[in-house]
């Protein structure tokens, strides 16, 4: 027999939390003949909820930042289902305490970045870069999944804006830019975007001038998103770690794969015929491959915003792929 009342005390931060959810969305149903409680109902979904689940955590192994979430939460279900009308207190906390939430929120992750930063620095730590450190930092104060996408997000401006200075390739980093189509297809990708963004903003402010801009909003982030992909690509190098016994795949921020040699089976050469094969590259086969790594089991790697895939073989794309096969093959059979 399961044992509910041991699971339910352990899950009561989750459990809890979303009853008083339920029931003040159940209670919502009374907002059009009652519409004087929608600044009860505010306080509840934007105080009550998260204060009951700091309450609940404040013992618990989770980061009391994720009381951030429960409120964003909050605001979210109030923000459906207050009518608008009502919705004076809920404007105040957008107005105020949301900016002043993300301002704490963005010092805590660089503050955590700076300290990183500085224990590799003194660790001599070799195979770590600024999507790695955005990642752990935000580890630390939500859970993976918004990690993952804060993290994305941060990164994404800092190629596109910030990072202009190439760094030497060292003796256990591998690039792989050069030999495959990559750049080629990202470019043809802004390109692509432009002429959608001019062609489409026309046709549409036809209709909608404020959809226009919404639309064209939208392609310009999309132009921001592969310029940072095309410079995270020359950036975020393939590392092979012979200290950690670790391999490190990289495709820009996009993809990663981390892997001890012992797992992997064999490094062999590849054509460019890579079908039922999964892909490093997010473009996917399109582009090709020149390497093949097998494993002797199923692994997981991290794709785009933190997506898990599974794979027994990866195909990918090195620059100096005779050196890389060399060398890994020579780890691998230590």
């Amino acid at each position: 027999m399961i044992k509910i009342t041991p699971f339910l005390s352990r899950y009561n931060f989750i459990f809890i939390p979303l009853l008083l959810l339920i029931s003040l969305i159940i209670l919502s149903l009374n907002f059009q003949s009652n519409p004087e409680i929608a600044p009860y109902f505010i306080i509840d979904f934007l105080f009550t909820i998260p204060v009951v689940y700091f309450l609940l955590i404040r013992k618990k192994d989770i980061h009391k930042f994720t009381v951030v979430s429960v409120f964003i939460l909050g605001v979210l279900f109030s923000s459906f289902l207050i009518p608008i009308e009502n919705q004076g207190i809920l404007e105040l906390a957008k107005l105020y305490i949301i900016p002043i939430l993300e301002l704490v929120v963005f010092s805590t992750i660089l503050l955590k970045v700076r300290k990183l930063y500085q224990g590799y620095k003194n660790n001599n730590t070799q195979n770590h870069d600024f999507f790695e450190t955005i990642h752990t930092a935000s580890l630390e104060i939500f859970p993976s999944k918004i990690a993952s996408f804060l993290a994305t997000e941060i990164t994404v401006f800092y190629y596109a804006f910030f990072k202009w200075k190439s760094t030497t390739v060292r003796n256990n980093e591998f690039t792989y830019h050069k030999e495959g189509t990559y750049t080629g297809i990202l470019l043809g990708i802004l390109l692509v975007i432009v002429i959608e963004t001019f062609v489409l903003h026309v046709l549409v402010a036809e209709w909608s001038i404020v959809t226009a801009w919404i639309f064209s909003g939208f392609s310009i982030y999309t132009f921001i998103q592969v310029v940072a992909i095309l410079k995270s690509i020359r950036s975020r190098r393939i590392v092979v770690d012979e200290e950690n016994q670790k391999l490190y795949l990289r495709f820009g921020f996009l993809g990663k794969v981390e892997v001890d040699f012992r797992t992997i089976k064999s490094v062999r050469s590849a054509s460019y015929n890579t079908e039922n094969i999964d892909h490093l590259s997010f473009i996917g086969s399109f582009t090709g491959a020149n390497i093949i790594i097998d494993f002797k089991e199923e692994i997981s790697y991290n794709y785009f915003y933190g997506v898990k895939k599974k794979c027994n073989s990866l195909a990918l794309i090195v620059d100096d792929k005779v050196t890389f096969i060399e060398r890994v093959q020579n780890l691998i059979n230590k």
